[in-house]
């Protein structure tokens, strides 16, 4: 098996439309037992690459189901589709193994016996590499990648808030906002050779649009601060805790 990037997805940049960003290229770390999985930039305890052994994981086993983010949002179904899951280089994005859901089901609003559904893309994905130095330049490139796709997508965004996130991250780097219709968050980090990123979006509360209760059991601030604070330091801690134990 040879690691091609094929395109990654940036679901958190275009909401519902799903725009692709062109993918990095270059970095093709060995397939695991060609050249050996030793990193010499450092790669955990096991002295194992995080590709040697994540290589082959699937996106949704390694990430659990994407379940906290139903069980946060108190997402009702995660869509026509349901979840998709992919490893390397299977998805969208050739270098990640993902867990991803189109227009999940957030809420429901009622008026007039008319439903109006709020709903929610969500891409997680994890990119490890052979190396800290490779890690750290397709950290680089995916953050070009989004801030291009930011600058040039036409879509205007109020709110806005973007830069390095807290915590023991190597290297980070985040952007929300809302538009007219959706509201809009990424992020993506690095620790080591592992570069880890979530990209989501979903449709403003439809009833606080209509001047009635929210029908959300959560705000922006919550969303933005819960993703950042709790979810992403968690998982990658259990995401470690994985790839020392082999998954």
């Amino acid at each position: 098996m040879t690691r091609n990037l094929t395109l990654i997805r940036g679901l958190a940049v275009a909401g519902a439309a799903g725009l692709l960003l062109t993918g990095c290229g270059g970095n093709e770390p060995p397939v695991p037992g060609e050249n050996g999985t030793n990193n010499p930039d450092g790669g955990g305890s096991s002295g194992s690459s995080s590709y040697g052994v994540m290589a082959e994981w699937d996106g949704c086993e390694a990430l659990g189901d994407n379940a906290a983010f139903q069980e946060f949002m108190g997402l009702q179904d995660w869509g026509a589709n349901g979840l998709q899951s992919s490893d390397i280089p299977g998805g969208v994005d050739g270098e990640a193994f993902n867990c991803t859901a189109n227009m999940a089901t957030v809420a429901v609003y009622t008026k007039q016996g008319r439903d109006f559904t709020g709903d929610a893309n969500i891409d997680v994905g994890v990119a490890p590499w052979e190396s800290d130095s490779e890690a750290t330049e397709n950290f680089g490139e995916r953050v070009d990648q989004l801030k291009t796709a930011l600058e040039t997508g036409g879509t205007e965004y109020a709110d806005v808030q973007e830069g390095e996130i807290e915590g023991d991250w190597d290297e980070s780097y985040y952007h929300v906002g809302t538009s007219s219709t959706r509201f809009v968050f990424s992020a993506i980090v690095r620790t080591g050779d592992i570069v880890f990123y979530v990209f989501t979006d979903y449709t403003n509360d439809p009833a606080a649009a209509d001047g009635a209760d929210p029908v959300y059991p959560f705000t922006d601030a919550d969303y933005s601060d819960w993703v950042l604070s709790d979810y992403m330091p968690t998982t990658f801690a259990d995401l470690l805790a994985k790839k020392e134990s082999g998954l």
